[in-house]
This record gives structure tokens, sequence and C-alpha cells, in this order.
């Protein structure tokens, strides 16, 4: 008999509003490691708000939010770290601080969240930026980086 799998991600009736708007209502849901999970909805169904809830930018009105069985918002300082960590994001709409370069807005939560050196936090950030393939623009503004022809 298969051992059931631990979800990676996982929300326990999680609630949100913004002023009377009921954005997320009570929704449970996981997320399982070495599988693909897609968010689809017309806009403003709270696809950006569960992404920001899973990233820490929003807590919950109510529910809990699960990484590997542990509520995050019980997590220490070192387990937050390590957790936000593991995540990579993009905003979209260019949604960069606009002073920084696309490779400093990459590299500015390595230089804050962890302890990694300069020329580590250089080689991760590029390298991310590698795989997203951003490489021509890495030296740009946000401004100037977006669609060319």
């Amino acid at each position: 008999m298969d051992t059931p799998r631990e979800p990676i991600i996982e929300f326990k009736g999680v609630s949100k509003s913004f002023g009377d708007r009921n954005i997320l209502d009570r929704i449970d849901f996981s997320i399982y490691e070495g599988e693909v999970t897609t968010l689809i909805g017309l806009s403003g169904t709270g696809k950006s708000v569960t992404l920001k809830h899973i990233i820490g930018m929003l807590k919950p009105d109510e529910g809990q939010i699960l990484f590997r069985g542990k509520p995050i918002d019980q997590m220490k300082k070192a387990e937050w770290n390590d957790y936000i960590g593991r995540i990579s994001y993009m905003f979209q709409s260019n949604a960069l601080f606009d002073s920084l370069t696309v490779f400093e807005n990459v590299a500015l939560p390595l230089k804050y969240t962890t302890k990694l050196k300069k020329k580590e936090i250089e080689q991760k950030a590029m390298a991310r930026i590698e795989q997203t393939e951003l490489t021509e623009v890495a030296d740009k503004y946000s401004s100037e980086s977006g669609p060319h022809p």
C-alpha cells in the first residue's frame, strides 16, 4: 500500500477580504512536490492574492497555510528564511523596483534574507536570470526591459 504523500504547500480554510469584497472564501487545496499546479480564473478572482499568501506578502483573515505540515505564520525566522529561499516568483506587469536594474531586483531578496557572500549572490541571481531567459536585460532598469520587437 502506498504511503500518503505530504503536500509541500497546503491551504486549509483560507479566507481573505478587502473591505466588503471577499476574494478567497475558505479555500482548501494542496500543492505536491514534483507536480505542476496551475491557478486559472478570470481577472480579480484571487489568483495573485493566493500567490501573495504563499510568499507571505498577505496573511489570511481566516485559515492556515502550511509548508510541509507546518503553519507558515508560526515559523521561526530561520525556518521562514529557509522556506522563502525555496520559492521563486515573478510579478506580472513589470512590478519591479524601478530604481534598480533587473539584476539588482533579482539579487535583492538574497541580499537581505541570506548570509551569502556578494559573489555567491551574483552567481545565484545570474543563474535565475538565465533560467528565465532575461540575460539580455539584466543590466537594464525595469522601464527599459519590456518586450522587444
